[in-house]
C-alpha cells in the first residue's frame, strides 16, 4: 500500500479533500450494504455476546469490526479501481469518482488503519492480531491471491478467522474453536462465489479455482468443505447442531441454477447453524462436541 507523504496528509485538511473522503466512505458503505456484505460483523458480534463479554466491550468490538470492514472494502475498491472502470455493469459514477480521488482514498485508508491498530494496541492482543492479519490477507487477496487457484479459498478462510477474532479474546478456548468453524464456512462461500463468477472470470483470463478446476470439481470442492465444517462442528462444538450444515449438500449446484438464490440459501443455512451453536454454548455454558 502506498504511503502518503506530508503534502498528501496536508491535503486531507482542505474542505474539498474532506468532502471527497466523506463521499468515498459513504459510497463504500452504501454499495456493500446493497450487496448484503459484511456478514462477518454479525458473526463476530454474536460471538462476543455468546462469550458473555461485558456490554461495553461488545459495543467497542462491534464498532471496531464495522470500521475494519470499512477499511477492507475501501482498500479492495482502491486496488481494483482500474479493473472496475473497465468492467461492464459496475456503478461507473462511484468508480469514476474513486479513480479521480484515489489519493484521498489511500490517505483515508491509511489513517483508518492506523487508528484501528492504535485501538488494538491499547485494547487487547486479540484486536491487534485481528487488524494486522486482516490487513495482510486483504491486500494479498486483492492483489494476487484471488487470481490464484486454491489460494483464493485459503485466503478467505484466513479472513473468516481473522475477523472472528474481533469478537473473541485470544484466551478464550471456546471462542477460538467457534472461530475455527467460520474459517471453513468462509472458504465454502468463496467456492460458491468463484463458481458464480466462473464464466466472467474465464472470459477475462482470471485464473480462479473455478476457472482452473471447472464447475463440476469446484462443486465437489464446496461440498467437501461443507462436510469438513460439519464434522468439525460435530466433534468440537456440538454433537448434533453442526450436522445442520449437511443440509447444504443436496442443494442443486447445476450451472443453470440461479447463482444468487444458491448464495442466499447457503448463507441463511450457515447463519442459522452458527446462531444455533452459539445459543447452545451460551445456554449450556460449555461446548458439547464429541471431543469437547
Amino acid at each position: 500500500m502506498p504511503a502518503p507523504d506530508a503534502s498528501g496528509l496536508a491535503l486531507t485538511a482542505t474542505p474539498g479533500a474532506l468532502s471527497a473522503a466523506t463521499r468515498i466512505v459513504a459510497d463504500v458503505v452504501v454499495y456493500r450494504l446493497r450487496k448484503r456484505e459484511a456478514a462477518n460483523l454479525v458473526t463476530s458480534t454474536t460471538l462476543a455476546l455468546a462469550l458473555a463479554l461485558p456490554a461495553s466491550d461488545v459495543a467497542l468490538r462491534c464498532a471496531f469490526g464495522a470500521l475494519l470492514n470499512l477499511w477492507v472494502y475501501l482498500v479492495n475498491d482502491l486496488i481494483d479501481v482500474d479493473v472496475d472502470l473497465a468492467a461492464p455493469g459496475r456503478d461507473q459514477t462511484r468508480v469514476r469518482f474513486l479513480s479521480e480521488h484515489r489519493r484521498v482514498g489511500w490517505i483515508t485508508s491509511t489513517v483508518l488503519l492506523a487508528a484501528l491498530a492504535g485501538v488494538g494496541l491499547v485494547h487487547s492482543p486479540g484486536l491487534l492480531v485481528a487488524v494486522s492479519s486482516t490487513a495482510v490477507i486483504i491486500v494479498g487477496y486483492t492483489r494476487w491471491w484471488k487470481r490464484t487457484p486454491g489460494l483464493d479459498l485459503l485466503a478467505m478462510a484466513g479472513w473468516g478467522l481473522s475477523m472472528a477474532l474481533v469478537g473473541c479474546p485470544l484466551e478464550s478456548a471456546a471462542g477460538l474453536r467457534l472461530a475455527g468453524l467460520l474459517a471453513l464456512l468462509c472458504a465454502s462461500t468463496e467456492a460458491v462465489q468463484v463458481l458464480r463468477d466462473e464464466g466472467s472470470d474465464r472470459a477475462a483470463g482470471v485464473r480462479t479455482t473455478a476457472v482452473v478446476l471447472g464447475p463440476r470439481l469446484t462443486v465437489l470442492c464446496f461440498r467437501l468443505l461443507v462436510l469438513a465444517a460439519a464434522v468439525y462442528a460435530s466433534l468440537l462444538l456440538h454433537r448434533w447442531l453442526g450436522l445442520l450444515l449437511l443440509l447444504a449438500l443436496p442443494v442443486s449446484m447445476a450451472p443453470g441454477d440461479a447463482a444468487e438464490k444458491r448464495w442466499d440459501i447457503f448463507r441463511a443455512l450457515f447463519g442459522i447453524t452458527w446462531l444455533a451453536l452459539l445459543s447452545a454454548y451460551f445456554l449450556g455454558g460449555r461446548l458439547e462436541g464429541f471431543l469437547s
